[in-house]
């Protein structure tokens, strides 16, 4: 395509803070790549041939990448399932919907890209190692047109619950045998079929357009050994992200403190993989020696808010895994606080999430609005493995961006002058605002409306499989882990710590 995007405003680059805004200007576009950016006027002359996109009153921006979902059409509150802390939801997942892959992955790129998410990296958790699977939510994404990172979210130990072989032990026998085969599987063949896995996927799917990574799902999930292997198999790719759900939750703080005497992210230090290919999902419960760790090796985590009150975590330390220089990038998670893929609204709770209280009304400078944009941008892009690819507006970038009407955001009915474009949208802005998206140079969403797929019919078919309801299998299954989820429930509250003193004081009892 040899098109012009045009905007009153243009943040070019969030890492360069207000220096990286242009006013009355354009991006020019050939083919999926940006050439140049500059006054409009001056380069629709240049290229009087292209196309020109955008009224010249919207922002133009990059587009927003949620560095962390697990590729639900459908949200978890959709589908049925309720939010209560994570090892109860874990247990009542499966009484939800679940679509068929490819549509799912339609539904769930379609909810990302109408709000202006234009990467999303898809953590399939679950130990389900069916290529076919996998190839029918590429296909699903590559339809509707988002750009993506993929990963298989497995487990090769306590696939039902932290320390399954010491649970079992405290199950009445007609439960024990239920759960036998999931606990008392054979590691080594599982291991072995997931690293031929992995294999057929970087080889057939990763290219410069679409990224295959690790993501092993916990690191209460996983043997050491099968870490170490995925550690060694990502340097020898290149050091490609290691995506894991790490300290969660304040069970799996007490889990790692009782299991290895320290915080499971010290342990992975122990195993080789803190480096800068790591990336923590949640990293709820790091104390300060993990912050300093996860710095000096310069980690990255990615940041869910609303999934972590959605699901009883608590609040990540953001403004203090901020301040100690780690990358920090946005998460929606499926939980979004609209219940929808909104990026806008997830930067806005961690920009307001993290104001804390204090009694020093100076010095103490808490996340300002281009902080929070990179999280959603450039951040996100290295912990998709995109670095330098997406996540800006920068000559030889890929042309992934949005078009954002500024009615709602400027002229409701009036705003201030003096407040830059990324301060509005970081307050005011919505996904509703986006009018235009373009991924990898194709413009899959003009004026509100998707180019390449009728969104009318999508639903008419999620509908129509949302009603059948659970197959008899997985109504068997979500039944039989009712009957264990007291002994669940059991088990985790003897794991009980009193060593949880919050980094954030939001109020006093006394």
């Amino acid at each position: 395509m040899n098109v012009l995007i045009r905007g009153k405003y243009i943040i070019t680059d969030p890492e360069m803070d207000e220096k990286g805004i242009k006013y009355d200007a354009a991006v020019y576009i050939l083919d999926d790549k940006i050439i140049e950016i500059g006054d409009y006027d001056l380069l629709k002359k240049k290229y009087p041939k292209a196309i020109v996109k955008g009224n010249g009153k919207q922002l133009v921006m990059p587009g927003l990448i949620d560095g962390h979902s697990h590729g639900a059409g459908l949200t978890p509150f959709q589908q049925g399932i309720p939010y209560d802390f994570l090892e109860n939801f874990l247990i009542d997942k499966p009484k939800g919907i679940v679509l068929e892959p490819e549509l799912n992955a339609i539904m769930c790129a379609i909810r990302h890209l109408q709000n202006g998410c234009t990467t999303l990296h898809h953590n399939n958790s679950g130990n389900d190692l069916d290529p076919e699977a996998v190839e029918k939510i590429l296909r699903g994404y590559n339809k509707v047109g988002i750009r993506v990172a993929y990963s298989s979210g497995v487990r090769d130990l306590n696939t039902l619950t932290y320390d399954d072989v010491e649970f079992y032990k405290t199950l009445p026998s007609e439960l024990q045998k239920l759960v036998k085969p999931i606990i008392f599987n054979d590691k080594k063949a599982f291991t072995e079929e997931y690293f031929k896995h992995f294999q057929y996927l970087y080889k057939k799917y990763n290219n410069e357009n679409r990224k295959i990574i690790f993501g092993p799902l916990w690191v209460q999930g996983s043997t050491d050994e099968f870490l170490r292997r995925i550690k060694s198999k990502a340097d020898e790719l290149g050091k490609i992200p290691i995506h894991i759900h790490t300290l969660q939750t304040p069970i799996q703080k007490a889990f790692g403190l009782q299991k290895y005497g320290k915080s499971l992210l010290a342990h992975l230090d122990d195993l080789g993989l803190v480096d800068e290919n790591l990336v923590l999902g949640h990293a709820v419960f790091l104390n300060n020696s993990d912050i300093e760790l996860l710095a000096s090796k310069k980690g990255s985590i990615t940041h869910h808010p609303s999934s972590n009150l959605a699901v009883r975590n608590g609040i990540a330390p953001i403004f203090f895994l901020h301040k100690a220089g780690i990358n920090v990038s946005l998460g929606i998670d499926d939980k979004g606080i609209n219940d929808d893929e909104d990026p806008f609204m997830e930067l806005r709770m961690i920009y307001y999430l993290h104001r804390i209280a204090g009694f020093h009304l100076v010095n103490s400078i808490p996340l300002n609005a281009f902080d929070v944009l990179k999280m959603g941008t450039v951040n996100a892009a290295k912990v998709c493995n995109f670095t330098g690819v997406i996540g800006a507006l920068k000559p030889g970038m890929k042309a992934d961006l949005l078009l954002i009407d500024l009615d709602h955001i400027m002229e409701d009915p009036w705003i201030c002058p003096h407040w830059n474009v990324v301060d509005l949208i970081i307050h005011r802005g919505k996904g509703t605002d986006v009018n235009t998206v373009m991924v990898n140079g194709n413009i899959v969403i003009e004026n509100r409306k998707f180019c390449n797929i009728d969104v009318n019919l999508i639903y008419n078919e999620v509908r129509k499989q949302a009603e059948k309801g659970i197959s008899p299998e997985q109504k068997v299954f979500a039944e039989n882990l009712q009957r264990i989820k007291p002994y669940c429930q059991s088990w985790y509250s003897r794991w009980f710590t009193s060593k949880l003193i919050p980094f954030y004081k939001m109020n006093s009892k006394i």
